[in-house]
């Protein structure tokens, strides 16, 4: 008879999760939330048209893998809206797609997806090669710290990555000294990091260089955004081809509350790294859930130990 109560009222959640899922009401769980610097309000539609790759970045989509099979996500059809939000005084221009067309076009096309977070340490040298071997203006200009403000928003808004930020005293001007640099950094640090060489390169033009990626771009002006970004993504997001999508049995402690089944039941249905899942099975010790998910074993366990999982 226990059984049957608790059976009874998780499918009262489950419908009711299902309905309030498939309707349009206007909650944060049903968007997709990406970032761009204010600045670039009046090129609105590009910005919209060319969100493909921010959207798969943001869910850790292996971008070769969806080039390679010819398939297009067009953002455009999957675009609600935008406003403009401040954070400690930035502003930026929030887009908002919806999760759950997105979602589903993945799994339509069978395109693996995770949600992944970083962590990247960005050193950073300055020179001026032409005029004052002081880097202190160069890092002291307005231009260079809303770069490196907006470089950190974005970066943990659209891509899940917290980066920090440590600059070089010393400039590594010969390709001899950067080298070294690099070498010595590789044998003290242990996560994720990169450097970034910003010099005079005429002029009229910046240099701004990625040693690490042996990468250099040209810029009228100290503008490094994008281009840091794109690094700090290439340096932290590791997504295999062969991921391969994995079926599992979990299962929880049924003297759970209405309360705290509810939660759960909410946490899987909101959560991209779980594709599908169902109650397998009820008795008077334990509620088992059957899912799929891209997780493996380990990154699996992990994720359900957190929610109470007894069993996995």
């Amino acid at each position: 008879m226990f059984s049957k109560k608790i059976f009874n009222s998780v499918a009262i959640i489950l419908s009711f999760i299902s309905l309030s899922f498939n309707s349009v009401a206007q909650i944060s769980d049903n968007f997709i939330l990406l970032y761009e610097s204010y600045s670039k309000l009046n090129q609105i539609e590009e910005i919209i048209q060319n969100s493909d790759k921010k959207i798969m970045r943001k869910y850790g989509v292996n971008e070769s893998y969806v080039s390679e099979r010819e398939i297009n996500l067009e953002a455009t059809k999957h675009f609600i809206g935008y406003q403009i939000k401040k954070f400690n005084d930035q502003r930026l221009i929030e887009l908002k797609f919806s999760k759950d067309s997105i979602e589903e076009f993945f799994l339509e096309n069978s395109i693996p997806f995770l949600s992944f977070q970083g962590k990247a340490k960005i050193f950073i040298g300055a020179n001026d090669s032409f005029f004052s071997k002081s880097n202190l203006f160069i890092y002291e200009s307005e231009v260079f710290q809303n770069e490196l403000t907006d470089s950190r928003l974005l970066s943990s808004l659209n891509q899940n990555i917290t980066i920090d930020y440590e600059f070089l005293e010393d400039y590594p001007v010969s390709s001899y000294e950067q080298e070294e640099l690099l070498e010595s950094i590789e044998s003290s640090e242990k996560g994720d990091w990169l450097v970034m060489l910003i010099d005079r390169f005429d002029l009229n033009k910046w240099s701004i260089k990625f040693p690490k990626t042996s990468t250099i771009y040209l810029e009228d002006d100290i503008e490094f955004q994008n281009y840091l970004l794109d690094q700090i993504l290439g340096e932290v997001l590791r997504v295999s081809d062969a991921i391969s999508k994995n079926s599992y049995l979990v299962t929880f402690d049924s003297s759970l509350s209405l309360d705290e089944i509810t939660e759960l039941i909410e946490t899987l249905s909101v959560s991209t790294d779980i594709l599908h899942f169902r109650v397998k099975r009820i008795s008077g010790e334990e509620i088992e859930i059957e899912y799929e998910t891209y997780l493996d074993k380990v990154k699996a366990t992990e994720f359900f130990k957190k929610l109470g999982g007894i069993t996995i």
